[in-house]
């Protein structure tokens, strides 16, 4: 945990938070599932040591970035580099510690071991089809083998239209239904295989190519699969795969999976053909987190050299005081060159959802300053006459907003305060502002604050009292650090 921890930290001071949540929830899996341990234990720690190491520089997260544009726009001196180092540092050891002794008691489960009985696994519903005049056709349910399978569960058959539901053993099994079981992960694996001949699987049913594993994935929040049912957005043909099963906030969703409306943070069982790797490149990524049956042979190429050459710009744009954005240019030329991202995909990169949210924010921030509302609240309210006692006002405020709405709204909304605060109190831009960005990074208290909780939440089992309880000490210790080291 300690060593996760660190590393994650340290890597999203310079990197996006998201990628590098990815690319660690696969392997702390894995090592979880080699050791036997419960990975429910690590992989909520490893996502508030992303949201923690952000904080260290300028670049460390998108919140840090949009508030720096903000005041230039309004004539107000922007951040260093490295004006965040100290206050971050700091913020990051308390956030790590605090979760390092917390997180092995708040997030003990009754066993403290991952449990090899499958009926304490991540559950799923899969849908299978019963073929007409095959031998399951006419036969009733416990007949046909399906009452007692280990493990699986038939909850209901779909005909005609409706949902039967209970399924009593007795009930006779017509051409065309549509069966939909629930079960552990693994085991749904085996029910894909255990009738053939009996049930249309959902490999033939959409003609993809014959399964070679199955693969959880996590639905991305810039993903153009959300808000919409999955029988309109072409997904096999996209992703060469078919959906097994729906999971959302540690629960199967029941019903017809092509009638699904996909959220953000929905956890997917996946069924892929010979090219979803090549297809899931071009699309809008879908965010792997485990595997199953399957063998890498994946060989280390270029991407060998980005850590390094990273180190190499950061090292040079200090010595030679580059600017920010030579330095951001180059470590995206970096990426391309190193095959971590290519022009074609950076260029769908480009969420128009995310831009009009931000354009929004920036928008409702510019109409409270120029109608003048921030210089009405400050009037109006009875400020301490203490500046530092005003400025932990802000800074609690901003962190109210970004537990319960994302962070760039909650900047938008505290940076016309933090505005007219710097002229109320007199002070240094970086009095006001770096309490506002650190406000707007503390992100711990709910999943839906911050992307890369929303991505461990599934392969965590995590609920949402399991953040409450470890998130309210973590956000209570970063509140108390950040403050007695910004004011």
């Amino acid at each position: 945990m300690i060593r996760t921890g660190l590393v994650t930290a340290a890597l999203s001071g310079f990197i996006n938070n998201t990628p590098v949540v990815a690319l660690l929830i696969p392997i702390l899996k894995s090592k979880a599932k080699e050791q036997n341990w419960n990975a429910s234990r690590y992989l909520m720690p490893l996502s508030f040591a992303a949201v923690a190491g952000g904080t260290i520089t300028l670049i460390g997260t998108s919140t840090n970035l949009v508030l720096n544009g903000l005041m230039i726009e309004n004539g107000i001196d922007g951040f260093k580099f490295w004006d965040f180092l100290t206050p971050g540092l700091a913020v990051t050891a308390a956030v790590l510690l605090t979760t390092f002794i917390l997180a092995p008691i708040v997030l003990k489960k009754p066993e403290d071991t991952e449990s090899k009985d499958e009926s304490s696994s991540r559950q799923y519903t899969t849908e299978l089809k019963v073929i007409p005049g095959g031998t399951m056709d006419g036969k009733t349910v416990k007949s046909a083998g399906l009452r007692n399978l280990n493990y699986l569960f038939l909850a209901d058959i779909y005909r005609n239209g409706e949902f039967i539901s209970p399924v009593t053993p007795k009930m006779t099994l017509e051409a065309d239904d549509t069966l939909f079981f629930t079960g552990g992960l693994d085991h749904v694996n085996e029910l894909l295989d255990l009738f053939p001949k009996d049930l249309k699987t959902v490999e033939e049913k959409f003609e993809v190519d014959a399964r070679r594993d199955l693969l959880e994935v996590i639905v991305p929040n810039n993903s153009d699969l959300v808000g919409r049912p999955l029988k309109q957005t072409n997904f096999r043909a996209r992703y060469d795969a078919v959906i097994i099963g729906v999971q959302r906030g540690g629960q199967p969703l029941h019903g017809k999976i092509g009638d699904i409306a996909l959220q953000t943070g929905d956890l997917l069982l996946l069924s892929a053909g010979t090219n979803f790797t090549s297809r899931n490149e071009r699309e809008t990524s879908l965010i792997t987190i485990s595997q199953h049956k399957r063998t890498s042979s994946a060989t280390q190429g270029r991407e060998r050299y980005f850590l390094p050459g990273l180190l190499m710009i950061i090292s040079a744009a200090l010595a030679l005081k580059w600017s920010l954005l030579l330095s951001v240019g180059l470590m995206l030329l970096l990426g391309i060159a190193c095959g971590i991202t290519y022009a074609e995909k950076l260029k769908r990169e480009f969420n128009l959802e995310l831009y009009a949210l931000l354009i929004l924010s920036v928008a409702f921030g510019s109409a409270i300053e120029e109608g003048g509302h921030a210089q009405f609240f400050i009037e109006q309210v009875a400020l301490p006459t203490d500046a530092p006692v005003g400025i932990a006002v802000l800074f609690l405020l901003t962190l109210l907003l970004t537990n319960f709405m994302t962070n760039v709204s909650a900047v938008a909304i505290a940076f016309p305060i933090a505005a007219a605060m710097m002229h109320h109190y007199q002070l240094g831009h970086l009095d006001v502002f770096l309490p506002v960005a650190f406000g707007a990074s503390g992100s711990f208290l709910t999943p839906s604050s911050y992307q890369t909780h929303l991505m461990v939440m599934g392969p965590g089992n995590y609920s949402n009292q399991d953040f409450l309880k470890l998130g309210l000490p973590v956000l209570m210790v970063y509140s108390i650090t950040a403050l007695l080291i910004l004011l």
